[in-house]
């Protein structure tokens, strides 16, 4: 009995101590747990910390001179991107570029958030080499870098990319390129988890051998890439003499092959000359599987964002580069959304889903100018007008049987009513021109005035030409291959623009009048581009977004009428035209430049390839917690990498 009860005691004892250490034990759990909370919260405090510091050094807010601001737009403010030794390199006489003067990122501004934008077309693919869609150019714009760019506050102002130094010889046949060293590709967009992958994982720097082949894929034959190939046409080789030098040739001197030089892109073999499991191509078999590459619906590079995803007909997602070499944006991600209809766009843009749109012609006036969308006036949303050096025309395919010849190329203009288009379909924004150039651009010759308005001179003009009404059904025709033609062609243009099509109603009309029938073609962008590269159409509704230096060759050089994907869609051939694009490309006297640029103005004038409709007024949107918003005379011309998100 005693022993029972002195072992019930013991228990009890035990029991009493185990209660005491599992509540020291579980105060003592609440103890680390809260200093493991506290920790954490110091740690993002501090990394939150450590962030705004970044951000006020890139910005100018802080330097580390005594933690005295830096000097507002002094180039010195570039210095902390470069090596002792770069900058030094950079400063140093005989450099064709120089340091920037300006700055991306205005001090004070929020760093962070994601900016909803449109895309108004989708795309069929994100293809580096073979894409030439300006919507490919533009997102490109923010994830790739060449050796070097303009300046965008002076685009005459050649500044620092990949590229630190650039010399050329005195015959200007030769450039010696210095690469910055430490430059990371952004890594591949793909699940580095899986092994399939695992050949993708090592990180990448940029190194000469990445412009070799750049340049290898371009000349290759069996790229789809005309339009780009002719600027290389006297490319005589690259030497490389190490990872981060290497010297340009060119086997005559040539206006453009300076740019060319200067803004050359990189394109990685490890990526682009593998398949998906890592085999390298076949040398044989390179071009062909460059045009239906694997990686085709990604995009990579070194810029200050990295690709994300692409959503097929939805959104492409961009990220700031945590790894940017240079001064980085102030806004987090970027997202592109493919929105064609203009209504859709703005009412988005109302409510929030959309932070900045392009303004279609058709919502100008009554959503702006005429107050229906009151958040214009509230402030709740803004708009700007731009006059970016971009025009819109009509094509005519010179190979088709309708358009081949000149008189029939000017009646159709003079058939045209731009004027009254311009102010009944695209509610005035627009200003006529009357060649392929920006009315602000010297190369545009202000004398020549545009074909006006005229169904009595087409009506003559196709007379002339052959077409007649012969057997009195109201309709011109021909004898073509011993068989009677009607002229009935079809004009193809944009699905996604109401304001064309209008456009193109009144003008289909006014072709009825003069005894002509014209079908409209409203298609989706990719397959309008399809098209045009197939050169399947008889004529079509187009635009141009120019370079900030004229080049004539892609677009009118007789050469590049059968090249496949070329921009010559028109197959305009001309002898004379050749001589005056070849000439100005290797006149390097701004005088005769301008002399010859005007003499090609009147050239294309005279002969109409294109019917040129006018000079595009570009109408930006956004709501009001996009800040900084500015335009620009550089594609894009509505870039976003100096904006910034105001905080909540």
């Amino acid at each position: 009995m005693e022993r029972s009860y002195t072992a019930r005691l013991l228990l009890t004892l035990l029991l009493v101590l185990i209660a005491v250490l599992l509540l020291l034990s579980i105060r003592q759990t609440n103890h680390l747990e809260r200093l493991v909370i506290d920790g954490n919260q110091r740690i993002t405090a501090m990394e939150q910390s450590v962030a705004r510091m970044r951000d006020q050094l890139q910005s100018g807010e802080l330097s580390l001179a005594g933690g005295l601001p830096a000097g507002d737009g002094d180039a010195e403010y570039h210095r902390r991107f470069f090596r002792p030794d770069e900058w030094e390199a950079l400063l140093a006489p005989g450099n064709l570029l120089s340091p920037r003067t300006d700055r991306l990122r205005t001090p004070g501004g929020t760093t962070g958030g994601t900016l909803m934008r449109a895309f108004i077309t989708d795309i069929p693919s994100l293809h580096p080499i073979t894409e030439n869609a300006a919507d490919v150019s533009e997102l490109y714009s923010y994830i790739a870098e060449g050796l070097a760019t303009r300046q965008r506050s002076d685009p005459d102002r050649w500044v620092p990319s990949l590229a630190y130094r650039i010399e050329v010889n005195d015959d200007n046949t030769e450039y010696h390129v210095w690469l910055k060293r430490g430059v990371r590709w952004h890594p591949p967009a793909v699940d580095l988890s899986d092994p399939r992958y695992a050949w993708l994982r090592e990180p990448r720097e940029v190194v000469a051998d990445d412009f070799a082949f750049y340049l290898e894929v371009i000349l290759n034959p069996q790229v789809e890439a005309a339009s780009m190939r002719n600027y290389f046409a006297n490319f005589a080789g690259i030497e490389i003499i190490n990872d981060h030098e290497f010297i340009i040739r060119w086997s005559e001197a040539e206006y453009t092959s300076r740019s060319i030089s200067l803004g050359l892109s990189p394109l990685p073999r490890w990526l682009y000359g593998h398949d998906e499991n890592g085999e390298p191509f076949d040398e044989a078999e390179l071009g062909r599987r460059i045009n239906t590459h694997w990686y085709s619906q990604r995009a990579i590079g070194t810029g200050p964002y990295r690709f994300i995803r692409w959503d097929q007909g939805g959104r492409i997602r961009i990220e700031r580069n945590p790894d940017y070499h240079a001064e980085a944006p102030r806004i987090d991600a970027l997202e592109f959304r493919v929105m064609g209809d203009a209504t859709a766009r703005l009412n988005n843009l109302r409510a929030g889903n959309l932070d900045y749109i392009p303004i279609a012609a058709t919502e100008y006036r009554s959503e702006i100018l005429e107050g229906g969308t009151p958040g214009f006036t509230t402030g709740e949303l803004h708009h700007e007008m731009y006059e970016g050096p971009a025009y819109r025309y009509l094509g005519w395919n010179a190979d088709g049987r309708f358009f081949s010849d000149r008189r029939v190329r000017l009646a159709m203009t003079h058939a045209f009513n731009r004027e009254l288009m311009i102010e009944r379909n695209m509610n005035g924004l627009g200003t006529i021109i009357s060649g392929p150039y920006a009315r602000s651009n010297s190369a545009y010759d202000q004398s020549i005035e545009p074909w006006p308005f005229d169904l009595e001179r087409a009506a003559a003009l196709l007379d002339e030409a052959g077409w007649r009404d012969s057997n009195g059904d109201g309709v011109r025709d021909r004898i073509i291959d011993g068989r009677r033609v009607n002229f009935e062609f079809s004009m193809m243009t944009y699905g996604h623009r109401p304001e064309m099509i209008a456009a193109m109603e009144v003008y289909r009309e006014d072709l009825r009048r003069i005894g002509v029938l014209m079908n409209i073609q409203p298609v989706e962008w990719s397959i309008m581009l399809q098209r045009m590269y197939d050169k399947d159409f008889d004529a079509y509704t187009g635009g141009w977004a120019l370079a900030w230096e004229t080049d004539l060759y892609q677009i009118w050089h007789s050469s590049q009428a059968d090249e496949p994907r070329s921009s010559n869609r028109i197959g305009f051939r001309n002898r004379q035209a050749d001589r005056i694009i070849e000439q100005v490309r290797r006149s390097f006297d701004d005088d005769e430049r301008q002399r010859l640029f005007h003499e090609f103005h009147r050239l294309v004038h005279e002969e109409q390839p294109y019917t040129f409709w006018f000079q595009m007024k570009e109408v930006g949107a956004w709501r009001d917690r996009v800040r900084d918003v500015s335009f620009s005379q550089l594609r894009p011309f509505d870039s976003a990498m100096g904006w910034h998100i105001a905080a909540p």
